[in-house]
């Protein structure tokens, strides 16, 4: 309890709040994820019945593409729009943009209930992506800008807690709702069911927002677009005092870029056909389709403090953002090898641990390469990368889960060629990182 104690006296106010508005913003979309297939696939033909009466569930390649462009649009949107925002945040200050971002999800989580046809779900997502770019590549800079920099990676790694926990809850709570519903509702029609279990994350989203306003801005980045000339940032940022440090930095930096651009593509060609995987090939109902997620998140949550707290006092954060690549690695190509339930637990749960110790160490190292004054610009920069490889991702399997997926090649699904592209696109992160990506603790001071 000491430790944990002094963790948080680390992480300071913001870094608290920060913690909880992640939370509850996760909490709430995560409620979606059981569903969201079955309320395109509703908005497509609201006469379609719930799938629990059905005997089993096939989607129409229209459905499969709008459930594509449904994250592909999301992320293509918050490409540019992180990278906006994050300079902005530099110069007009973090807090502004992290408020106005959190009332708009309120009034998208509405839109998004109310929406007529599926081509509505993909624009109030895109404009969701706009609206995500404004709070969590800022709100993340103003965590690095507050934290104490003995414990960013232990400090990234309780925001990422906080969004497994969200992705631990929301799934179990979503489907719980949509049953709920479905007890109370008793229609035939799935659509009247799917509407207000949508709508149940908008009180979280309200939550969000009110704990927004309780947040300070960061010492620099107010009125300031350029640095002290005595300004540090702690004992592990490098500065550009020589021209070696200033290459080692530029040369890393861009390594963070490669990195979440190759790693958005593989996770993008996994996020639009899981769902879909998962309803076709292992369970239809939304229930235990939350229950696996909720058990993946569990395991990823349980494991993910020690593991960093472990790595980063022993191997430092590069060694564990490779290690994460390497488990994420396995997990992808298991979840397409996998049949029954248990073997997809198993390769979820991997894969939650990798995304619960690789993304810390990432923004951590990003945090030691870049001062206050330039650091929303270069959180910006990072996820514009990952967005824009999650969008082409997305749209790329949805092809490829169409034209492959029940089909037979070297005597196997096509389904499992696209985990094997996802898995080794993963491991190619993980080769350039070993190769280019600086260990921050070797670098002169």
């Amino acid at each position: 309890m000491k430790r944990l104690g002094k963790i948080f006296r680390g992480v300071g106010r913001e870094g608290i709040i920060i913690i909880f508005i992640a939370l509850a913003v996760q909490l709430g979309f995560s409620t979606l994820q059981p569903i969201i297939q079955y309320y395109i696939e509703a908005l497509e033909d609201p006469s379609i019945p719930p799938p629990e009466t059905r005997a089993g569930v096939r989607f129409t390649p229209d459905v499969i593409w709008y459930i594509a462009f449904n994250i592909a649009a999301f992320m293509i949107l918050r490409s540019p729009s992180a990278a906006i925002f994050g300079r902005l945040s530099d110069k007009l200050g973090r807090k502004r943009l992290i408020v106005i971002g959190l009332f708009l999800y309120i009034v998208i989580g509405i839109l998004l209930a109310i929406a007529r046809t599926a081509l509505d779900v993909v624009i109030v997502r895109a404009l969701q992506g706009i609206t995500s770019a404004m709070v969590w590549p800022v709100a993340e800079a103003m965590m690095m800008d507050k934290v104490d920099p003995s414990v960013r990676t232990r400090a990234m790694t309780l925001y990422v807690m906080s969004l497994n926990i969200g992705n631990l809850v929301g799934p179990g709570l979503g489907g719980l709702i949509y049953n709920t519903f479905y007890y109370i509702v008793k229609s035939s029609r799935a659509i009247d069911i799917l509407r207000p279990t949508v709508l149940s994350q908008v009180p979280l989203f309200i939550i969000a927002f009110l704990l927004s306003l309780y947040l300070k801005e960061s010492r620099y980045t107010q009125h300031m677009s350029r640095p002290p000339d005595m300004y540090t940032d702690g004992p592990h940022t490098i500065h550009t005092n020589t021209a070696e440090n200033e290459r080692i930095i530029k040369r890393s930096i861009n390594v963070v870029f490669f990195s979440g651009a190759v790693n958005g593509f593989s996770v993008g060609i996994i996020a639009s056909v899981l769902i879909v995987y998962i309803s076709e090939y292992i369970v239809k109902e939304p229930i235990y389709i939350g229950g696996i997620q909720l058990f993946a998140s569990l395991s990823g949550l349980a494991a993910a403090y020690p593991i960093a707290s472990y790595t980063d006092r022993k191997w430092g954060k590069k060694n564990m953002f490779m290690f994460s690549m390497a488990i994420r690695s396995i997990a992808l190509l298991m979840i397409g090898l996998v049949t029954n339930i248990y073997g997809l637990l198993i390769g979820m749960a991997l894969a939650n641990i990798s995304f619960n110790t690789g993304m810390p160490s990432i923004r951590a190292i990003q945090a030691d390469l870049t001062k206050s004054y330039h650091r929303g610009k270069i959180f910006g920069y990072q996820q514009a990368m990952f967005n824009m490889g999650m969008g082409a991702g997305s749209i790329a399997s949805a092809y490829l889960y169409i034209q492959y997926a029940h089909r037979l090649i070297a005597g196997v699904d096509g389904v499992v060629i696209i985990f094997l592209l996802a898995s080794l696109l993963t491991l190619s992160a993980l080769i350039i990182a070993y190769r280019w990506l600086v260990d921050t603790r070797l670098v002169t001071i």
